[in-house]
């Protein structure tokens, strides 16, 4: 089954069996006058709360995109995050650079999802420290994240590589583009089987290293 045209009609759970681009979320988003500003989870909840019948001018954005931040000499590590309206901009990198003693700093993926986390749960308590913790940890479980789960296409591609099969292959990363691209525009799950490898062999046939053939 082909992914269909969005539509105020489609139910929650035909939108949820497709993959949507963020951009796409975004138009749809704008198109019924939902809130267009957040992460691709929060879009997708935005527009399953408008095709659960809730109308539009009830859906409220979780987090406003209004935060400009504070300049690095006034951070330190117990600012308060929202009283202060620090955000993960270029001032916070610096303050990060100091504390650090370093010349570039890179926010990591479980720095941002903290720090939406904490403007969600409007978390007044939550401070730079909270920031440090997470980035220092090195490590975050992302399992049951939600925001995590809507990075098929890497998880997908991670779970190709990670198949011994992938090695078959003069050019792994378009096989998995290909594989992908099958199931992106289907209603199939959006992961990584190797039951696929063998349903569209003839797709990737021809990527095969020439020993393989």
């Amino acid at each position: 089954m082909k992914r269909p045209i969005f539509s105020e009609k489609l139910s929650v759970s035909e939108f949820k069996k497709f993959y949507w681009y963020k951009t796409e979320l975004q138009e749809i988003c704008q198109k019924y006058n939902l809130p267009t500003y957040g992460t691709k989870y929060e879009l997708a909840v935005y527009i399953i709360q408008f095709l659960n019948g809730t109308p539009a001018h009830l859906i409220k954005p979780v987090r406003k995109n209004n935060r400009s931040g504070i300049p690095a000499s006034e951070i330190t590590p117990h600012t308060k995050i929202i009283a202060s309206g620090v955000s993960l901009n270029n001032e916070t990198r610096k303050f990060f650079c100091k504390y650090y003693n370093v010349k570039k700093f890179s926010f990591n993926k479980a720095m941002g999802i903290k720090m939406r986390e904490i403007e969600s749960n409007n978390d007044v308590e939550a401070t730079i420290q909270d920031l440090i913790d997470v980035y220092e940890k090195g490590t975050m479980d992302l399992t049951g994240n939600n925001e995590e789960k809507t990075y098929q296409w890497n998880n997908f591609v991670r779970e190709f590589r990670n198949d011994k099969i992938s090695s078959l292959y003069n050019t792994p990363l378009k096989v998995a583009a290909i594989l992908w691209g099958k199931v992106r525009d289907s209603d199939m799950p959006k992961k990584y089987n190797r039951k696929l490898v063998e349903l569209y062999q003839d797709d990737i046939s021809s990527f095969l290293k020439k020993e393989e053939r």
